[in-house]
């Protein structure tokens, strides 16, 4: 057993599959060995599976002058084929993760469905060639090598499934074979380079079932890139497939808040209106002042404060003490943060803030400090509507509309 795995912890929240070349099991194991995932917390999920019949062996090699990982599936012992529901009892009873097993459960079971619509055979489903134990150390080796990575999301660039035919037992098929062209129902997919078979079903069926989105590269900072070789070695395209681990762009963090609120139905209005201010003094990051229907058919407000776990004490206090309600009501809630930051952009009527903030897909969102801009208006008598705009196309001709680094 050779190990070629990096030995750097592996982070990231989001996993690319880029199938430019197609995708198999093999490619699979070989790309997550090479980005780093331990040799032996592949192999040992395995063999929980199937004890003592197979062993992986991963060298690098090189594909059309470009170098990747090429994991090969060493049967040792153990029946040549066994049916679907053999394979299938043998991954429910293993004592592999829950993940793991529930994923293999669904990868073996779309591969079953579909060899049963591509034969006609109904509910007797035999896998035949996928039937043995290199597609059991595929799936379950796949599932765990994503486990072991814990990644958020798994996206997909449209898969290459190649050209001509390709030999089975079932004789000469066309290609994509008819398994994995039910598999790859609903999936972005082309047919590229050599008239070949690019994609297997193993392949197919792990890719559909794990990747949430097809598309594009997503915005997202690359921290790892692993390479899987494929077992042919065709000249001016190279056999492989590549994995982006990385981080997310816009991605959220999530911060732990306190809800606090009360019900007033007896407060003057004139006398709530400072209770906006104190609270935030003392500590407050939001306050809301809520109509609502209250007992006995009155009209109240709802007072509704978002406050640090360290400030709780202080906002708490200050409501009792000020808003005239006898009580509260406080729960722990979780906030997603979006990354943030100010920018200063220099216009005609002097320096401005900027706030901007990144969503999930990669997209900056801005709008000048409210302040700022009634300043300027006040100072020039500019409604601050025009201003606004004026400051944002500054903005874009400074900034270019992106973030800084």
């Amino acid at each position: 057993m050779t190990e070629t795995g990096k030995t750097d912890p592996l982070q990231g929240d989001i996993l690319y599959i880029d199938p430019f070349s197609g995708v198999s099991g093999d490619m699979l194991l070989g790309a997550f060995i090479s980005l780093g995932v331990p040799l032996p917390v592949v192999e040992g999920a395995i063999e929980r599976v199937i004890p003592g019949e197979i062993v992986l062996e991963a060298t690098e090699v090189r594909r059309s002058s470009l170098a990747g990982v090429r994991c090969l599936v060493r049967i040792k012992g153990g029946p040549r084929r066994r049916s679907l529901s053999e394979m299938l009892g043998l991954v429910r009873g293993a004592d592999i993760p829950e993940s793991v097993r529930d994923g293999s459960m669904r990868v073996l079971g779309r591969l079953g469905e579909a060899e049963a619509r591509a034969h006609g055979a109904g509910s007797s489903v035999h896998l035949h060639e996928l039937g043995g134990q290199d597609t059991l150390a595929d799936v379950v080796g796949t599932l765990a090598a994503l486990h072991a990575l814990g990644v958020k999301a798994v996206r997909s660039g449209s898969i290459n499934v190649g050209g001509g035919t390709v030999s089975t037992e079932h004789g000469t098929m066309p290609v994509p074979a008819p398994a994995t062209a039910f598999i790859l129902e609903g999936t972005p997919v082309k047919s590229v380079g050599p008239e070949v078979e690019l994609t297997t079903p193993t392949g197919a069926a792990l890719v559909v079932e794990t990747a949430t989105q097809f598309g594009p590269f997503p915005p997202m900072t690359v921290a790892a890139v692993g390479t899987g070789a494929g077992e042919r070695d065709t000249e001016g395209f190279p056999n492989l497939l590549r994995l982006f681990l990385g981080q997310a762009a816009g991605a959220r963090t999530l911060g732990e808040s306190v809800m606090i609120e009360c019900g007033l139905d007896d407060a003057s209005p004139e006398y709530l209106a400072p209770v906006t201010e104190i609270l935030q003094d003392s500590g407050a990051l939001e306050v809301h002042m809520i109509p609502v229907h209250t007992k006995k058919g009155r009209v109240g407000i709802l007072v509704r404060v978002l406050a640090e776990p360290g400030n709780e004490g202080s906002v708490v206090q200050a409501l009792l003490d000020h808003s005239g309600s006898a009580g509260l009501r406080r729960w722990r809630v979780e906030r997603d943060i979006l990354p943030r930051e100010t920018v200063t952009v220099e216009t005609e009527y002097g320096s401005v803030r900027v706030k901007r903030w990144l969503t999930p897909s990669g997209v900056w969102r801005v709008k000048p400090e409210f302040e700022d801009v009634q300043e300027i208006s006040r100072r020039t008598g500019k409604p601050s509507g025009e201003l606004r705009d004026r400051i944002l196309a500054v903005y874009y001709g400074q900034e270019g509309g992106g973030g800084g680094e």
